[in-house]
């Protein structure tokens, strides 16, 4: 009879006792020793290794209690795992955040700063996707764009290498983008997982297990289900629409003259905010499309490019604003284009970040996105297996779904709270808008915001910055110092 065949019917208890009642008596006591660093522990004495005892006093008839030892976390090798090529597409709230970039600086608690990808790295490396300590760097990690202080995104498109969950056998192998482990996974006896007596049972049993079985049917393909697994705390401009109380309403018409200026590839100097440390010599960029649409009763102004610069966006809708309000011509932008005759840009206030939304990364050709973990493709399914595949696709985005139904119904709830207040102000002191725009000139930056002023002045008429060569040198004549602060 087999060694599994005679302890197979024990229960726990019964084999503890078991192997208590196997160990060498010994007549000496153990002396008790400080604790040691290692994992390993003495065999002298009965019951070594399984627990450590404790007394609440040192004198004669003190009681001993019997602890159970807690066996320390097992490392995860992350070099036994293989790994694979994947592209994630991220939604987030930008309103708590300073910016999508991850930051080196530290604060105080010794906290990253917070921000979109510290939040994304957290949570890759609390799943074991990618190894942790090795950072962004360590997974070959790149992003689409990014995003500035305050600004959220419906669309970004991040990629990296993570764990993967299929093997060379379920032809893990045939993807173009897998790799097998580096390190070959440690067996139990090299982590000390398993005594002798257990390595013959084990012996027992896989000679048993080499029996004929009869073949199952392949099972589809499965991989981590990376959204489910990632998924952490929420380019397009959203204007006030016309039929709500706008200071002063907006003329659509001319702001899209303004629009169609900016497409085609321009120096885009004057639209934007310059940075010594990035050293940037070409303010080139190609925008494709910008036109204003109506959705879900707001105005969306939408703006397609190829690249961004930094505050590129903001600046862009900062004027468009300033010529929706008629205090400029649609030249204007033709004007700030100029970089002959405006080699530096003029002081004016660009747009709020608060509507500003990173709505969609484009690819050709598209990528295929997926939320559950299934990893064939429909054609490879018999009919009978597609049902509970697309479920296990889906993967419970159906719950997400809900959440985000709940989460913007909780926000129009709150919007038509806060609408309440507002009413029951302008009812009881009046409005004051009357007042205000007779005696100040007053336009919108977006989010709610306004800027109030006297005489207006005209932007081409207003001091200029310095050009990006001057802020470029003056970087490098500084030693090249990194900027601080967040952006």
């Amino acid at each position: 009879m087999s060694t599994a065949t005679i302890y197979s019917h024990l229960s726990r208890e019964e084999l503890v006792a078991r192997l208590a009642a196997l160990e060498p008596a010994s007549d000496e006591q153990p002396q008790p020793k400080p604790p040691q660093p290692t994992a390993e522990s003495s065999s002298s004495g009965a019951g070594a290794g399984v627990g450590v005892s404790a007394s609440s006093s040192s004198g004669a008839g003190s009681s001993s209690k019997r602890i159970r030892k807690v066996k320390p976390a097992k490392p995860f090798n992350f070099a036994s795992h293989p790994t694979r090529h994947i592209a994630l597409l991220v939604a987030y709230h930008g309103w708590p955040y300073s910016g999508l970039a991850i930051q080196s600086d530290r604060t105080e608690s010794d906290e990253l700063i917070p921000t979109v990808e510290a939040e994304l790295l957290k949570a890759l490396e609390k799943t074991r996707l990618v190894e942790a300590g090795k950072g962004f760097e360590g997974c070959g990690y790149s992003r689409c764009g990014r995003t500035d202080r305050g600004v959220s995104g419906e669309g970004q498109v991040v990629d990296l290498w993570v764990r993967s969950n299929r093997k060379d056998a379920d032809g893990g192998a045939e993807l173009v983008s897998w790799r097998a482990p580096t390190e070959a996974k440690p067996t139990l006896e090299e982590v000390g997982e398993v005594s002798d007596e257990a390595s013959v049972s084990a012996s027992a049993s896989a000679s048993t297990s080499e029996r004929p079985k009869k073949p199952l049917p392949p099972s589809p393909a499965i991989e981590f289900p990376y959204p489910r697994l990632l998924n952490v705390p929420t380019l397009q401009i959203r204007l006030p629409s016309p039929t709500r109380s706008v200071v002063p309403p907006l003329d659509l018409e001319l702001m899209q003259q303004g629009a169609d200026l900016l497409v085609g590839e321009h120096d885009f100097r004057n639209f934007c905010k310059l940075d010594g440390s990035k050293q940037i010599e070409n303010h080139s960029r190609r925008v494709v499309k910008a036109y204003f649409e109506h959705v879900d009763g707001m105005i969306i102004f939408n703006l397609i490019g190829t690249a961004f610069l930094w505050h590129q966006v903001r600046h862009v809708i900062g004027v468009l604003f300033l010529v929706g309000s008629k205090l400029e011509q649609p030249s204007l932008v033709s004007s700030l284009l100029d970089v002959e005759n405006y080699p530096s840009k003029p002081q004016y206030q660009m747009g709020d970040p608060l509507p500003l939304t990173l709505h969609e990364c484009g690819y050709e050709p598209g990528l295929d996105w997926r939320y559950g973990g299934y990893d064939g493709t429909w054609s490879d399914l018999p009919p009978e297996q597609q049902e509970s595949v697309r479920q296990h696709a889906l993967g419970g985005s159906e719950s997400l779904e809900r959440d985000l139904e709940s989460m913007r119904q909780e926000a129009e709830i709150r919007t038509w709270q806060i609408g309440g207040a507002l009413r029951t102000l302008r009812s009881t002191l009046g409005s004051g808008q009357t007042a205000t725009a007779s005696t100040s000139t007053v336009y919108p930056t977006g989010g709610g915001q306004v800027v109030i002023t006297g005489k207006y002045r005209p932007v081409l008429e207003r001091p200029r910055g310095e050009t990006p060569d001057e802020v470029n040198r003056k970087w490098r004549e500084k030693g090249g110092k990194a900027r601080k602060g967040l952006e």
